[in-house]
């Protein structure tokens, strides 16, 4: 198969996570494949955004394949404009993966927006049957390609038990419904007062989240504040169950990550979630916002070390499926 030079057109920031994170690691392993492989970022203000097209003409020119990574929102989307416009005109061959769980609303808001430009790429990549069927519902051609981490058995560590030490390392905005995960940890430290909870990262909502937790009277409560994503697992590491409670997601890949550390995770049934984890199989689900059942999964898994130790060696099994050796080959495909 002939190697692809792929020029990548995403709001792209390093170090974090997310959509950067995902495109930084196939950026990475194209590398290692011997492909021509750069990122193109549009993380600006609209405007700035706009008077970026000049730019990202000249520098797509020399490059076989655009691959775009978008989400909902307008700023989300407008790599999406940006990438088909200048890919289309300069007759490339144009690939789109549309990331976030936010997707079927924005699809229903502005079908002819979305049509007028997923219509005119060469592929659709979908990271999972959620948007799968988004897509099929308004007509569009898709493929699945889930996301990839970097499989790394020095992350993984056996648990024999379950300590109450939680942990979530979700943004710290809206979506991410982190209160829910306060008032699910109250409920359990009143009967398991040394349980802790460490809090990674950053956002919108962090003083607020700072503000509720001394009214509430929680103990042992850390916030990390924002860490680079390649020092994830050092957080992942100190705890034994991951807890996630969005409103609205596609994939996450921290899910994946803290399976791939060993985890035990808890997350609320939303979006892709379900498409990633079967409740009791690879790990516990939970109705969005029910903080009363979150609570009480994360008091079973106390109070169920060895089947909660079973559920982490199967999550450790599937995790396998999100490793680039599994996509390789589609994704190369797509690129030809």
């Amino acid at each position: 198969m002939v190697m692809k030079s792929v020029l990548f057109v995403c709001n792209y920031k390093p170090g974090v996570g997310g959509i950067s994170g995902q495109v930084e690691i196939l950026h990475n392993k194209l590398r290692e494949e011997g492909c021509i492989a750069e990122i193109f970022s549009t993380n600006a203000s609209v405007w700035r955004r706009l008077l970026m097209m000049p730019k990202l003409h000249k520098k797509a020119s020399g490059f076989d394949v655009i691959h775009i990574h978008c989400c909902s929102g307008f700023g989300g989307f407008l790599p999406a404009m940006m990438g088909v416009g200048v890919g289309k005109k300069l007759g490339k061959r144009v690939i789109l993966t549309y990331h976030g769980g936010g997707g079927e609303t924005f699809f229903d808001r502005h079908p002819k927006l979305v049509r007028s430009y997923l219509k005119r790429t060469d592929a659709n990549i979908v990271l999972s049957g959620f948007l799968a069927r988004v897509f099929e519902k308004h007509q569009l051609p898709y493929s699945i390609i889930p996301n990839i981490i970097e499989l790394d058995e020095s992350h993984f560590h056996q648990r024999d038990s379950i300590r109450p030490v939680f942990i979530c390392t979700r943004t710290h905005e809206e979506l991410y419904n982190i209160p829910c995960i306060l008032r699910a940890f109250q409920r359990v430290q009143e009967g398991v007062p040394e349980a802790s909870l460490i809090l990674v990262g950053d956002g919108p909502q962090h003083e607020s989240l700072v503000q509720q937790v001394k009214a509430m009277d929680l103990k042992n409560v850390v916030f990390t504040g924002r860490v680079q994503n390649k020092q994830i697992y050092d957080y992942l590491g100190q705890a034994d169950v991951m807890l996630s409670s969005p409103t609205i997601d596609n994939m996450p890949v921290s899910l994946i990550e803290a399976m791939n550390a060993g985890l035990l995770v808890i997350s609320s049934r939303v979006g892709g979630v379900p498409f990633m984890i079967e409740d009791g199989d690879n790990g516990l689900l939970f109705e969005s916002n029910n903080d009363k059942e979150l609570a009480e999964k994360m008091k079973w898994v106390l109070n169920h070390p060895s089947e909660a130790v079973e559920i982490i060696k199967k999550a450790s099994l599937d995790v396998k499926k999100y490793s680039w050796n599994r996509v390789r080959d589609k994704l190369l495909a797509i690129y030809q």
